[in-house]
């Protein structure tokens, strides 16, 4: 990658961008380059273009990575009741250590591990029900967890197989994206110099294209659910 802060969705916005300018300023530019011509400009079209599936797609990925945000939600807000459950077993004289430990896997986003354990320790607290309601375990605080896990799986196995379909969208197409970079990087760079003295040259910025690209993308949005 030419950019690490370019991603692969946003290289036609910023490719369209540029050849955009590219047209307008194109005799311009060929005063100082003079190979970027009408033959290059189809050149770059066509880099853009090559990509422009592929990150179609990509994107897509993206907005279905809302899971992640649904995923860890539900992790946090799970972790929040083992953080009370850790007092109403220490309370009752029971193990508690387990519990911290799926805390923690929580925390780093270990879910596989952390529904694995949690499925392990839920028998051994509620054998030990009547101990725990004797204190100040509200009633049936213990049946929130078991509905909770299979969720979690879910969740967490849509958010592996998004992950594993981005990489292997974006090794399949890595060529082509550097490609588009090519060109990209070098109408920017070249833009940048022909227009060094102008209000112009933001518009063969990459940072400032890419600010311009992500708030009218937020703006697309729309509301969540």
């Amino acid at each position: 990658m030419g950019n690490n802060n370019l991603n692969y969705e946003e290289y036609p916005a910023i490719g369209d961008a540029l050849i955009a300018s590219f047209n307008r300023d194109q005799s311009e530019l060929a005063e100082h380059y003079k190979m970027m011509n009408a033959d290059f400009v189809i050149e770059f079209q066509n880099a853009i273009d090559a990509v422009r599936k592929t990150a179609s797609v990509l994107a897509k990925t993206e907005e279905l990575k809302s899971v992640t945000r649904q995923l860890y939600g539900l992790a946090d807000e799970a972790n929040q009741k083992l953080l009370f459950l850790i007092d109403y077993a220490r309370d009752a004289g029971l193990e508690s250590a387990s519990i911290s430990n799926i805390r923690s896997k929580l925390t780093t986003r270990n879910i596989e591990g952390a529904v694995y354990e949690l499925r392990e320790v839920l028998p051994y607290l509620e054998s030990h029900q009547a101990e725990l309601d004797a204190g100040n375990m509200p009633k049936d605080f213990l049946k929130y967890f078991p509905p909770i896990l299979p969720q979690l799986e879910a969740w967490n196995a849509e958010q592996i197989a998004i992950v594993s379909n981005r990489k292997s969208l974006v090794e399949g197409n890595k060529i082509l994206f550097e490609n588009a970079y090519s060109y990209i990087s070098k109408v920017s760079n070249n833009g940048k110099k022909v227009f060094k003295d102008t209000v112009k040259k933001d518009d063969y910025t990459i940072s400032k294209l890419l600010t311009k690209v992500r708030v009218e993308g937020k703006g697309e949005e729309g509301p969540k659910s």
